[in-house]
C-alpha cells in the first residue's frame, strides 16, 4: 500500500515540475517575441526621421497585438499586475506616435525591453515554483 502513495507523490511531483517548464516556455517565448518586435521597431526609427509613417505605425501595431495575444495567455500563468507595466508602455508609443516625440518613444520602448529583460530572470521555471 506504501508502494502507491510513493508513485502518487512522484507523480504529482513530475505533473508539477511540468506545468512549470511549460509556463516558462510560454512566457520566455511571450516576452522574447514583445523583444524581437522592439529590436524591429527600433531598426525602423533609425531609418526615419519622424514617427508619423506606416511602416512605424504598422509595427508598433504589430507589437500591441502581439502583446495583447501573449497577455493573454500569460496571464492564466503569472500576476496581471506584474505584466501590465509592458501594456501601457506601448500604450504611450502610440501617443508618442500621434505627438511625433521621438525622444520619449525611444524612451519607452527602452524601458518595454526593460520590463521584459527583467520578467525573463524572474518569471518561469525555477524551484521555488515546483516546491
Amino acid at each position: 500500500m506504501k508502494f502507491f502513495h510513493y508513485m502518487n507523490f512522484i507523480l504529482i511531483v513530475i505533473l508539477l515540475v511540468g506545468i512549470c517548464f511549460a509556463e516558462d516556455l510560454v512566457v520566455s517565448n511571450s516576452l522574447r517575441q514583445v523583444q524581437t518586435d522592439c529590436y524591429e521597431i527600433e531598426s525602423l526609427l533609425d531609418s526615419y526621421d519622424h514617427l508619423k509613417n506606416m511602416d512605424i505605425t504598422l509595427a508598433v501595431d504589430n507589437l500591441e497585438y502581439d502583446w495583447t495575444e501573449n497577455e493573454e495567455n500569460m496571464c492564466f500563468m503569472v500576476n496581471h499586475k506584474n505584466i501590465q507595466e509592458i501594456g501601457v508602455e506601448i500604450a504611450k508609443l502610440k501617443l508618442y506616435i500621434a505627438s511625433d516625440d521621438v525622444d520619449g518613444f525611444k524612451v519607452s520602448i527602452e524601458q518595454i525591453k526593460f520590463y521584459c529583460h527583467s520578467y525573463l530572470h524572474f518569471m518561469g521555471a525555477n524551484w521555488h515554483n515546483v516546491l
